[in-house]
């Protein structure tokens, strides 16, 4: 496995990430996303609760907010890590194995499926798993529904986004649909034919695909079409997730972290 600092980014990739973020440019010599080139930041540590501060490698820093940002993982889980989720510890343990097993759930096509109420930590875990999987060297995309759908149409129209979507939704080795059904509200047509010609294609290639939706296996069929359904529990390791809407938790959290000058390293 290549350490993530030395992997290169395809160009296409590069380009769409400087666009967003010029720093990138200019290399881990000149440009930080955690100490902002100041040689160090606050945290804290597990055994520390006031904080301390820590000497940042930038090298590495840079590295994973590279690679992350080119999966598709916003700024925010790049900052989180294990010790962030509070919910079951059974569902930690099955993500756990998913992640140990990488390369044969990857062989057998199958990928995750995450279903529970706003707030109890889907996004999180799977973001997570995707993290790991990353660092593990495979090729993986994270995105909403909605985003997929948006990214699907441009390539109606030009042959770029068309050769970037199939490379980042057909090909990824592991491919994350966040918040499935949210977008069926005003693109119900549009979006049952994206997560058909999508989620088909990837089970007949045998590309696991994670999932996380709010809505009930009743209602994903109903509003997907049971064959849908079917591909998706024959091709998931399927988890329940249950518990308290930690939102406003996490929220006063990171506000505490903000007026502390604390900043979370990139995990």
């Amino acid at each position: 496995m290549t350490d993530i600092r030395y992997r290169v980014l395809s160009d296409n990739d590069h380009t769409r990430l400087v666009r967003k973020e010029p720093g990138l440019d200019k290399g881990y010599e000149n440009w930080c996303p955690t100490c902002d080139k100041t040689g160090s930041y606050f945290w804290q540590s597990p055994d520390c609760a006031t904080g301390q501060q820590y000497d940042c490698n930038c090298e590495m820093q840079v590295a994973l907010f590279k690679w992350y940002s080119a999966s598709g993982i916003g700024v925010t889980y790049q900052r989180l890590d294990w010790g962030d989720y509070e919910g079951s510890q059974e569902v930690l343990r099955q993500v756990g194995k998913y992640i140990d097993n990488a390369r044969e759930f990857l062989r057998q096509g199958i990928g995750l499926h995450l279903q529970g109420d706003i707030g109890v930590g889907k996004t999180m875990l799977v973001n997570l798993v995707l993290k790991d999987l990353v660092k593990k060297g495979y090729s993986c995309f994270a995105t909403t529904f909605a985003q997929m759908i948006e990214m699907y149409t441009a390539g109606w129209t030009d042959k770029d986004e068309k050769r970037w979507f199939q490379h980042k939704f057909l090909n990824s080795q592991f491919l994350l649909l966040d918040d499935v059904g949210k977008e069926r509200d005003t693109k119900i047509a549009l979006s049952e034919t994206t997560f058909d010609a999508v989620l088909r294609q990837r089970v007949t290639d045998g590309r696991p695909t994670m999932i996380t939706t709010n809505m009930t296996a009743d209602a994903l069929g109903d509003g997907y079409g049971k064959a849908i359904l079917s591909l998706i529990y024959e091709q998931s390791l399927e988890e329940n997730i249950t518990g308290e809407d930690f939102r406003p938790k996490a929220n006063d959290r990171r506000i505490d972290e903000v007026l502390k000058g604390w900043i979370r390293p990139i995990t």
